[in-house]
């Protein structure tokens, strides 16, 4: 059973004041000063009529008051409004009245004290319900900015993280390319000047989309490719790789740098550990709402606890930071050794 509270809305709460205060002034002069059935249910109009006015006017308080951004001119405005509502409200049952009891021809503003109570009355009323609902509004506002300035925060504080996962990324592959090429000087200098070529069209695109949370697939596929190429001159004959991609998916977009130290993973463990015939294979295909990614090799299979590798954390992490809860990342060794990404489709209009 749900303990929540059940809120009347103001307009309804004073709709039912209004009816009890009409009810109670009408039974009180019907037996003081009027015994007709008639001077209940003028009483009881009279109120729900000036009550109905007044919630109008506390409703659309902001067009009215909007000519000033001082509280105590707004409470001024408002009691002058509400002034107003007391006026015409009576006025407007004086003229019913004058239908309903056949009393004589109507007469503008020949209400006599009436006007005073009836101003009393919806003072004494409305200007707590001003109050009260200029204070919800402002609360309100205050909570929806401090929502705004919470979601702003984690948002800087995403692109932060992201951009210190992209700066353990570059360096890392740095690191390792650069003993490639040490290695190669001396025994092949025209692969090692090859690779440094490739290093540094590697670098010209990287530098280009560094600042890019997300770019296409096409684009992430000739990082895979560069990288490759670079690792092809360093293992010769021992390595051969594969990269089938589905048309479809060329376009759509993919997290920036996220698969290249899945694909150095896999050069590290499934090429620098054979002798011969080493293989990485990386294929991308749609998959319903979602973009199916998957780096296989002829490496050894993955242990039945993996250890917690740099490279896959910070894919996992940035996976984290922009899937929250929609991605899987899956570590495969049967029919065949793979790593599996699992994300959903972005398409290139999509923003952030």
């Amino acid at each position: 059973m749900s303990d929540t509270p059940i809120r009347m809305h103001p307009a309804l709460k004073t709709l039912l004041i209004c009816l009890l205060i009409g009810s109670a002034f009408g039974i009180y002069l019907y037996f003081t000063y009027d015994p007709r059935p008639e001077r209940i249910l003028i009483s009881v109009l009279s109120s729900s009529c000036i009550g109905s006015l007044m919630m109008l006017v506390i409703s659309y308080r902001n067009f009215f008051t909007m000519v000033t951004s001082i509280q105590s001119l707004k409470m001024i405005i408002m009691i002058a409004l509400l002034i107003l509502v007391a006026l015409a409200g009576s006025e407007i049952m004086f003229f019913v009245q004058s239908f309903l009891w056949k009393a004589g021809k109507y007469q503008w503003f020949n209400g006599g004290n009436i006007y005073v109570l009836n101003i009393l009355i919806v003072l004494v009323t409305g200007i707590p319900i001003y109050v009260s609902e200029e204070w919800k509004s402002l609360l309100n506002s205050r909570i929806l900015n401090q929502q705004y300035r919470v979601l702003e925060l984690e948002q800087q504080k995403t692109a932060f993280e992201l951009e210190l996962l992209r700066a353990k990324v570059n360096p890392h592959f740095l690191y390792n390319v650069h003993n490639t090429i040490a290695g190669l000087i001396s025994k092949d200098p025209a692969k090692a000047e090859e690779m440094v070529l490739l290093l540094s069209k590697f670098f010209r695109f990287t530098l280009n989309k560094n600042s890019a949370t997300f770019h296409s697939v096409h684009d992430e596929l000739a990082i895979i490719q560069t990288y490759l190429d670079m690792q092809k001159i360093r293992f010769g004959n021992r390595m051969h790789y594969e990269i089938n991609t589905d048309p479809e998916t060329l376009s759509l977009q993919i997290p920036s740098f996220i698969l290249q130290p899945v694909v150095e993973n896999a050069v590290k463990h499934g090429i620098e550990k054979k002798v011969e015939n080493g293989f990485v294979k990386v294929e991308i295909k749609p998959d319903g709402e979602n973009m199916l990614i998957t780096i296989s090799d002829s490496g050894p299979e993955f242990s039945a606890t993996p250890g917690a590798g740099m490279g896959l954390q910070m894919v996992r992490s940035k996976l984290g930071l922009l899937y929250p809860g929609n991605f899987t990342l899956e570590l495969n060794n049967e029919p065949e050794k793979y790593v599996r990404i699992i994300i959903p489709k972005r398409n290139q209009n999509v923003a952030g």
